[in-house]
């Protein structure tokens, strides 16, 4: 019976201490991942910083924005791209939300060679469609709504598609007949199986948090619809099973969305040096 009672004991301290760090800890460790991703196209280096699915709201708050700008201005970025989902639900909580300070740490965003943004979901849906464009725009951001933008400082174009679950783009649009490197932003994971292109790719994409709680053998198995199968992390050609040469990353996002909870899913910004190998 003893040993009965050291065991439940044991499984509550344990389930208790996964409860607290999983809602006051792990949402608040801000994190930077780096990649360095080289490519033979004739590219200048450069340095691109990509967050994504921030889902202000109820359950992340705007006092954090600041912190995530500070963070991606100590990166010294020379493009910064946001993967979509600003806000978690716009209807609920746009009352009870500080526009002002949140513009004001979008807008102190620098980079070298502009801001992009993409829809993501949440951002077409609960209202929010009716704002995001002219927000982003407002604090510096491009945002891409299936168009692409060329650098000519690094010889590369930037190519944002729209989110596919709320909106819709053109098929054909899929096929890229740029023949720079192209940097691609999606929202979704899923997009990169509709990519079609003869030149040198990389795409960031957000959207599942990673799962946002990560509970072995079993994430994977029910992630949101639009992952395509893609829970987060570095993807290659092969593991994505395209004929196009693309990589893809899946960001595990930064805020909260349905529950205050994050395991093992650290949010992150993500800090890539595109390199010419030549």
């Amino acid at each position: 019976m003893k040993k009965l009672f050291k065991f439940v004991f044991f499984i509550l301290i344990l389930l208790a201490a996964v409860y607290a760090y999983s809602k006051y800890i792990e949402p608040d460790r801000l994190t930077v991942k780096t990649l360095n991703i080289s490519t033979e196209k004739d590219i200048n280096d450069f340095k691109a910083v990509f967050f994504t699915d921030t889902h202000f709201g109820e359950l992340y708050s705007i006092d954090n924005a600041k912190k995530i700008s500070d963070k991606i201005n100590s990166l010294n970025p020379d493009i910064v791209i946001f993967g979509g989902d600003l806000l978690d639900n716009y209807a609920r909580d746009s009352e009870n939300l500080d526009f002002k300070k949140l513009s004001s740490a979008l807008s102190s965003i620098t980079a070298k060679n502009g801001k992009y943004a993409v829809f993501g979901n949440h951002d077409i849906g609960g209202g929010a469609v009716r704002m995001y464009n002219d927000f982003m725009t407002s604090c510096g951001f491009t945002v891409l709504s299936d168009e692409s933008v060329y650098i000519d400082d690094y010889n590369i174009k930037i190519v944002g598609f729209d989110d596919i679950m709320m909106s819709y783009t053109e098929p054909e649009l899929y096929t890229l007949k740029s023949e720079y490197f192209n940097v691609i932003a999606a929202h979704e994971p899923e997009t990169v199986k509709y990519i079609q292109s003869r030149s040198d790719n990389f795409m960031f994409s957000g959207h599942t948090h990673g799962g946002q709680i990560y509970i072995p053998f079993l994430t994977d198995k029910v992630l949101p619809p639009g992952s395509g199968g893609f829970r987060k992390g570095l993807y290659t050609q092969s593991e994505i099973n395209s004929d196009t040469s693309i990589s893809l990353y899946v960001s595990s996002g930064i805020g909260l969305t349905k529950v205050p909870f994050r395991l093992f899913n650290t949010p992150e910004i993500i800090e890539v040096n595109f390199k010419n190998q030549n």
